[in-house]
């Protein structure tokens, strides 16, 4: 393996471990990435560097090159190598979902707005799909609809919000069928 084949192999280890351990001959892959970045380095450096001016000196020609090299070494890498977006642990997922989650009042909101309007009530259809959408039971959504303070009623259901929770981002992680 060349030197970018095993800066690659280092790289994914590090930072994305799960994605390396499904490669299915983590050998031969890091072998031929290795290959095409070396080929793509050697490729654009020349095209960086260009053309020998007339009058440049051993040693410009020496940082010219270098300069090429490097330039071309950092846009190959940044196309092939580098993973951009690093897996995340568990907790660090957990967190990420949470903090995009519509929280707990959008679901108190909502149903002292259907409390406010005119005829107060909601279609069956409305109250399951905002019992799916929230992963708690439809007789929990007519409870909550029921309740005097909506936001209280949340907060006195905690466990079961904490569990409706749970539910969501657990199936926010399952892959999506195709």
């Amino acid at each position: 393996m060349n030197k970018y084949a095993l800066m690659a192999q280092d790289h994914w280890k590090t930072v994305a471990p799960s994605r390396y351990a499904n490669l299915p001959n983590p050998e031969q892959h890091f072998e031929e990435l290795g290959e095409q970045v070396l080929s793509q380095v050697d490729d654009l450096s020349q095209t960086i560097a260009g053309p020998d001016p007339a009058e440049e000196t051993y040693l410009e020609k020496v940082g010219r090159l270098t300069m090429a090299q490097k330039q071309a070494e950092e846009i190959v890498l940044a196309d092939l190598v580098w993973i951009k977006t690093p897996e995340l642990s568990a907790d660090e997922a957990r967190d990420e979902w949470e903090s995009t989650r519509p929280m707990d009042s959008a679901l108190a909101r909502w149903a002292e707005i259907v409390q406010d309007s005119p005829d107060g009530v909601t279609s069956t259809d409305e109250e399951e799909r905002m019992a799916a959408e929230w992963a708690v039971p439809v007789i929990f959504i007519e409870e909550l609809l029921a309740a005097e303070s909506p936001a209280r009623f949340l907060s006195e259901q905690a466990d079961t919000m904490k569990r409706a929770a749970d539910i969501r981002y657990q199936q926010s992680t399952e892959p999506q069928p195709e």
